[in-house]
């Protein structure tokens, strides 16, 4: 059987010409690439080079020889890759979410289900989730709301809330609708998933102010006098800090996650599934 190593320094020298290029290339002797050459040469069984004097070529079968043995190392690395890649993918779980609150309770409980397993999370939009859940780019999503046509198990609420300097005008309702607050100037928090895409479609008439660095954004909810959101997911409001919450009357506001899966993977998830419905 061709030894790949043997093969791979016959490849270099067919691509530098000349034994001392191939071997300064491959960190190895001069006599340690001739012998092995020799030894390729012999596996062969017919002539691979034409040697002189001061020089060594490859004859046309060598030269047949070094294109056959490229293709068949390139072939080599490429079921090496695909091997280890499906090895990699069958010890992780990939999940995609559309808001970044319920993918800590999703995670924990994945890690105490399956051991070993590795997770790879990320936030994309709705339409994203859905056509990467089709084609196997995620195991398991989590959306707003559960599909009818899909294994699906409840995570919880959210519900967003306008976040109000006390003087506000609208500081001391009980509640608003996003109409009302569409067209004024509003702090935003860029990494929101879903909601993001949902508030500059209800509030086409608002200006941003997007901020990306979750302490510049805090630094500014503290000190600006522009309103904002939070959820009651949000940890870091506190009473009199000169803020109220109005809680936000639209329904497509107040959300229920669902954590869900492909058909033929309801078996694997079952017990994810089970224990997150106790």
């Amino acid at each position: 059987m061709l030894d790949l190593h043997l093969l791979e320094q016959f490849v270099t020298f067919y691509h530098t010409g000349t034994l001392v290029e191939a071997s300064e290339q491959l960190h190895i002797s001069q006599s340690t690439l001739t012998r092995g050459m020799q030894r390729l040469e012999g596996e062969f069984g017919v002539p691979l080079f034409k040697r002189t004097k001061n020089s060594i070529a490859l004859t046309e079968a060598g030269k047949m020889a070094a294109s056959d043995a490229e293709m068949l190392l390139r072939q080599c690395d490429n079921m090496l890759y695909r091997v280890r890649d499906f090895d990699r993918k069958s010890r992780t779980i990939t999940l995609g979410a559309c808001a970044p609150v319920p993918i800590t309770g999703v995670i924990s409980n994945i890690t105490s289900l399956f051991a070993g397993t590795s997770i790879s999370s990320e936030l994309k939009s709705i339409s994203d989730l859905l056509s990467g859940l089709a084609d196997e780019t995620y195991q398991l999503i989590i959306l707003p709301y559960a599909p009818d046509d899909l294994p699906a198990v409840p995570l919880g609420t959210e519900h967003l809330f306008f976040y109000l300097p006390e003087n506000h005008r609208f500081a001391q309702r009980s509640s608003l609708t996003v109409s009302e607050m569409n067209g004024e100037n509003m702090l935003l928090f860029q990494d929101i998933g879903f909601w993001h895409d949902l508030v500059m479609e209800k509030m086409p008439d608002s200006r941003f102010l997007l901020q990306s660095e979750r302490y510049t954004f805090l630094e500014l909810v503290r000190n600006s006098t522009m309103p904002s959101f939070t959820t009651d997911a949000a940890q870091y409001e506190q009473s009199g800090n000169g803020r109220v919450r109005v809680p936000i009357e639209d329904k497509q506001f107040n959300v229920t996650y669902y954590l869900v899966c492909q058909q033929e993977n309801k078996k694997k998830f079952r017990q994810l599934f089970e224990a997150l419905l106790i």
